[in-house]
């Protein structure tokens, strides 16, 4: 026997396992390689009402309330009555586009991940068709904020493990009911990855509230300490539009996130 057949079979080398990307990279890379099928949805539901909220401020101050206080953080809660069911108004109008918008931006990364990119159109209508489930989904979360009261920690349990239910409702069509039930089974034993994916949008949060606060402290400088009412009001709109435009990518990074976190979590489930 000579060396060479006694020799061990030489073992070929094997290329390592690469750990797949945390949710919010994949969330920013769709976001990055998809920017239509992804803000669109979120800016042509949101976008006008940053435009109507900030108008309506402006109106409502300058006409109607000359003397209403807006400069504090809680002037909402101190507004005449008609000032402030004006404002919750447009505000709970704007809270369910917003949600329609988000619910089609789910629609449109489920239909990339399965390698099927929509139109706009196509997006928007399963959110629109199911308008008042999608309502309905809303009030319940709302619902949940308010009885934070009891306990934030009950609170911040129940949301996390509802938390996949629209998803759920506008990607797999369930019922309201049904979307309740099956994100509370699904986010057993993955609570904390969620939430990790939710606290991972706190960053972008402040980002939003730097940029926000830099601009009008920018637009504020030539006016000096007392540039009137008026041009507070200006500016103050100002800002209320600069918030609603920087929210568009906020939102769809957590409509990404999130619909990513459900159909790996389904894959998972399933497998």
């Amino acid at each position: 026997m000579n060396e060479e057949s006694a020799a061990p079979p030489a073992v070929p080398e094997q290329e390592p396992i690469k750990k797949p990307d945390a949710t919010w990279l994949r969330a920013l890379g769709v976001m990055r390689r998809n920017p239509r099928a992804t803000l669109l949805p979120i800016a042509v539901t949101q976008l006008p009402f940053a435009v109507l909220t900030a108008a309506v401020f402006f109106y409502l101050f300058y006409s109607r309330y000359p003397s209403a206080e807006f400069e504090s953080f809680n002037w909402l809660s101190e507004a005449p009555n008609g000032l402030r069911l004006t404002m919750v108004s447009v505000g709970a109008a704007q809270s369910l586009f917003s949600l329609i918008g988000a619910a089609a931006t789910m629609v449109s990364v489920s239909a990339i991940r399965l390698g099927k990119p929509i139109g706009l159109a196509q997006s928007l209508d399963p959110a629109f068709t199911r308008m008042g489930g999608l309502l309905l989904i809303g009030a319940i979360f709302y619902s949940l904020v308010l009885a934070s009261a009891f306990g934030i920690i009950v609170l911040l349990y129940f949301l996390v493990r509802f938390g996949l239910a629209i998803q759920i409702y506008v990607v797999d069509g369930k019922t309201v009911t049904g979307s309740f039930r099956e994100s509370w089974g699904l986010l057993r034993g993955r609570m904390f990855a969620f939430m990790g994916v939710l606290f991972a949008t706190v960053p972008f949060a402040f980002l939003v509230l730097f940029v926000t606060t830099l601009l009008l402290s920018i637009a504020v400088a030539p006016f000096g300490t007392d540039p009137g009412r008026t041009t507070e009001l200006v500016l103050q709109s100002g800002a209320i539009f600069v918030v609603g435009v920087l929210l568009v990518p906020i939102a769809a990074y957590v409509a990404i996130s999130t619909t990513i976190f459900y159909l790996n979590a389904k894959e998972q489930a399933d497998a």
